[in-house]
């Protein structure tokens, strides 16, 4: 049974540009915020999502929308 884990919107954009493999500072700079901000966010999506790196975390990111 896979239970759902509650993430805000916020870190939800912020999974996704992890899994587009941005950079702590390239992230807070696409969503004008701190990089510390940025830290938290990962640091509490690897809690929510129970997975040991940003590797892994990447890999539970959503697939981007195909183009065309």
């Amino acid at each position: 049974m896979v239970t759902e884990v509650e993430i805000s919107p916020r870190e939800a954009e912020v999974l996704e540009l992890v899994g587009a493999h941005l950079s702590n500072a390239e992230i807070a700079a696409r969503l004008c915020i701190s990089v510390r901000t940025v830290e938290s966010h990962v640091s509490s999506l690897l809690r929510k999502l129970e997975v040991p790196d940003r590797r892994a975390l990447a890999q539970r990111a959503p697939e981007p929308a195909a183009a065309g």
